[in-house]
C-alpha cells in the first residue's frame, strides 16, 4: 500500500502540479471575474487543468534521456519511481481529456484548447532547445483570456490588452522557470534564449515582462478602484524585484518561478476586480 502511493505520488510530481494546478485556478478565477457563471467556471478549471497536466508529464517523459544524462535524481523517472510509459500513456490521455472538456463547451473553445496543447507540447518537442523558447510561452499563457472567452455559453471576444498582459505574464514565467536549470541544460545542448542571454539580461525580461503586465491591467482595467490598482501594482513589484534579484544567483532558486505565479495571481486578481 505504502508503495502504491510513492508511485502514485512521484506520478503527481512528474506532472509539475504547482504550475498545473496555478495555470488552472488563473483560468478558473478569470472566468467568474469576466461573468461567467461558477459552473462554467468549472468546467473551463478542469479543462486547463488537463491540458496543463498533459503539457507537465509530456516533459518529463520527452526530457527523459536529457535528464539521465544530467543525473537529474529530483525526477521522479531518473530515480525509477515512474516508468517512462507510465507518462507518456497518462499524457495522452489527460490530452483527449482536454479535448473532450472543450467540446462540451462548444466547437470555438476546442479549437482554442488545440492551440493552447499544441503550444506547451511544441515548447517539449523541441522549441525550449533554442530562441524560439519563449514563444510556446507566450502564446499558452496569452491563449487562456480567449480560451476563456470562447468557453462562455454566449462565446466572446476578450480585449485585446488582457491578451497582451498574459503573454506577459508567460514570458516572465518562462524565463525564471529555465534559469535554475542552466547548469544542467548546458550538459545536454540546451541553448533557450534565456541561456543565449544569460542571467543578467534574463532577470531585466522578467522585471520589465512582468511589471508592463501588470501595468497594463491597472491602467486598462475601466473599473479597478484606485486603492485596488496601487497595491495590486505595489504587490508585484515587491515580488518581481525579488524574483529578479534571486534570479541573478550564482544558482538561481526555484522559488523565483514560484514568486512570480503569485504575481500571476495578483493580476489575475486585479483583472477580477477590474471587470
Amino acid at each position: 500500500m505504502r508503495f502504491a502511493k510513492s508511485k502514485a505520488l512521484a506520478l503527481i510530481r512528474s506532472s509539475h502540479p504547482i504550475p498545473c494546478l496555478a495555470v488552472a485556478l488563473f483560468s478558473g478565477l478569470l472566468a467568474i471575474g469576466l461573468g461567467l457563471p461558477s459552473e462554467r467556471a468549472g468546467l473551463i478549471f478542469t479543462a486547463v487543468l488537463l491540458q496543463q497536466i498533459s503539457v507537465g508529464l509530456s516533459n518529463d517523459w520527452i526530457d527523459y534521456e536529457r535528464d539521465v544524462a544530467a543525473n537529474r535524481t529530483d525526477k521522479p523517472t531518473v530515480s525509477g519511481l515512474v516508468k517512462v510509459s507510465w507518462l507518456r500513456t497518462g499524457s495522452l490521455f489527460a490530452l483527449a481529456l482536454a479535448i473532450v472538456t472543450s467540446l462540451a463547451m462548444g466547437s470555438s473553445a476546442v479549437l482554442v484548447m488545440l492551440l493552447m496543447l499544441l503550444a506547451g507540447w511544441s515548447y517539449n518537442l523541441g522549441m525550449k532547445l533554442n530562441w524560439l523558447s519563449p514563444i510556446p510561452y507566450a502564446v499558452g499563457f496569452g491563449t487562456i483570456p480567449i480560451f476563456v472567452g470562447m468557453a462562455a455559453t454566449e462565446p466572446f471576444w476578450v480585449e485585446p490588452w488582457i491578451v497582451m498582459a498574459a503573454a506577459l505574464l508567460g514570458v516572465s514565467a518562462h524565463f525564471a522557470n529555465v534559469l535554475p536549470d542552466m547548469q544542467a541544460d548546458k550538459l545536454t545542448g540546451v541553448r533557450a534564449l534565456p541561456h543565449l542571454m544569460g542571467q543578467r539580461l534574463s532577470a531585466v525580461v522578467i522585471s520589465l515582462s512582468a511589471l508592463f503586465a501588470t501595468l497594463l491591467v491597472v491602467t486598462q482595467s475601466r473599473n479597478l478602484p484606485a486603492e485596488a490598482a496601487a497595491a495590486g501594482l505595489a504587490a508585484t513589484v515587491l515580488l518581481v524585484g525579488i524574483a529578479s534579484l534571486l534570479s541573478l544567483r550564482k544558482q538561481p532558486p526555484r522559488i523565483a518561478f514560484f514568486l512570480l505565479i503569485l504575481a500571476s495571481l495578483v493580476n489575475v486578481i486585479l483583472l477580477m476586480l477590474g471587470a
